[in-house]
């Protein structure tokens, strides 16, 4: 199909929409009720190296799509798409950058309330977060790599893996990122557009906590969102965190910890708990789903840092919990948690008056989640976009985009008849039909 080409009339179910807010909910809910979408490809490519281009994902703003994407020798380029289906722009992030060929060294691209792109990425265990910011706001011309500049310069952990940009319905711009010192966790840095400086939502690991390990002396000044000191094998574990927002503008997070050693997993990570907690002053605090606080930084471990336990592993040997938790926000306005168990499936649970409740157990999750996620650091979510109907295979969906404005932005994958595959970036725009209308 070629660029620009249209389709018309191609039904989905209807994500859920929030009608006193007039916008969609994050969470990729089915209805009875189908909705059309004109599809329309803005462009597309061979991807030299599938693996990094699927993980490197689109991100919308205003009239255009952001994407990174690697040509040949590993070189990283930036494209800005036009939703219009105009002229695509394409230059490089940096003049004579180049990744390598780990798919752990990926790239995540976000835009700021004031306009400024932010890309993060090209990191397996670096020692600091590797971060580009454009030098005028919606221009990919020139960029510069703020790492260097100052620990608040760049979102913030050390020795990090697998970044992602969160953005809240106010715009607030959010990374999460895998850290590995001073132990194992999660670090979620926020933004101040007005000074473009980052911030860690957390505190250093307290010395009591900490007094066993040999990196102890290492800790200070190393400030974490949530962290465990268990691992698998030699201490590995790979924490990963989900973030969305209901109509209040309050912060919900999920994430994964292990808490408690395994024997080296061979490929199959596990954790063994997912957490909950909320915030309702962009991240300075935390509570739990009955309103009592949490000290930073959170951990699984029974205490005063313990955010809310929402599921456990289940009995017998690892692997036991899905990496990727997911909260989404249902339609009376409630957080919803998702984890994945490896054995017993797929688990949804509720908070309604402080309690957790968990939902109807999918049967069928277990076979299909573990066809849906290949990767082990894939979203959970993806689960619930590939079963969209949308004329191509969906990889990933700029879901705050279309939490914003109602359309999609989506990167979809066709195989051909080489190693190669192409890269479409598709917009789906829905059409006024009569719901319900066939």
């Amino acid at each position: 199909m070629p660029a620009g080409a249209l389709i018309l009339g191609n039904q989905q179910t209807t994500w859920a929409r929030s009608e006193k807010e007039g916008r969609p909910s994050d969470a990729l809910r089915r209805t009875a009720a189908p909705q059309q979408y004109s599809s329309k490809v803005l462009w597309e490519f061979d991807a030299m190296d599938a693996g990094q281009n699927r993980k490197s994902l689109v991100c919308g703003y205003k009239g255009h799509a952001y994407k990174i994407f690697l040509l040949p020798g590993y070189q990283t380029m930036i494209a800005k798409i036009p939703l219009d289906g105009g002229k695509v722009q394409t230059a490089p992030l940096m003049p004579g950058h180049v990744t390598g060929s780990d798919p752990h060294r990926y790239y995540a691209v976000a835009v700021d309330s004031a306009g400024f792109i932010h890309v993060s990425g090209d990191m397996h265990g670096s020692a600091h977060v590797k971060h580009w910011m454009s030098k005028k706001p919606e221009d990919i011309s020139e960029f510069v790599f703020t790492s260097p500049l100052g620990d608040d310069k760049r979102p913030q952990g050390f020795s990090v893996t697998y970044p992602r940009f969160y953005k809240s319905p106010d715009g607030v711009l959010y990374h999460s990122i895998r850290c590995a010192e001073p132990v194992w966790g999660i670090g979620i840095s926020v933004l101040d557009v007005k000074t473009q400086t980052w911030t860690m939502l957390g505190a250093d690991i307290p010395r009591e906590d900490f007094a066993k390990r040999k990196r102890a002396k290492k800790a200070d000044g190393k400030p974490l969102t949530a962290w465990e000191d268990n691992g698998e094998g030699g201490g590995y574990t790979q924490p990963h965190a989900h973030m969305t927002w209901d109509k209040n503008n309050r912060l919900h997070l999920a994430f994964g910890l292990l808490n408690e050693d395994t024997p080296s997993a061979k490929g199959r990570h596990t954790g063994s708990d997912v957490l909950y907690a909320y915030s309702d002053d962009c991240g300075k605090t935390f509570h739990r789903g009955d309103g009592t606080s949490i000290e930073l930084p959170m951990r699984a471990e029974a205490g005063p840092h313990q955010a809310d336990v929402v599921y456990s592993r289940h009995d017998g040997r690892p692997p036991w919990v899905g990496l990727n938790p997911h909260v989404g926000i249902d339609d009376k306005n409630r957080p919803v948690v998702r984890a994945r168990d490896h054995k017993t499936g797929l688990h949804e649970f509720v908070l309604d008056n402080g309690k957790w409740t968990e939902l109807a157990q999918r049967a069928e999750a277990l076979s299909t989640i573990s066809s849906a996620t290949a990767d082990d650091d894939d979203d959970d979510d993806m689960m619930h976009l590939r079963q969209l109907e949308l004329p191509h295979k969906v990889m990933f969906v700029d879901k705050e985009y279309f939490r914003d404005t109602g359309k999609l932005i989506y990167q979809a994958q066709v195989p051909d008849k080489v190693k190669h595959r192409r890269i479409k970036i598709v917009l789906a725009t829905p059409v006024n039909t009569k719901r319900g209308a066939r």
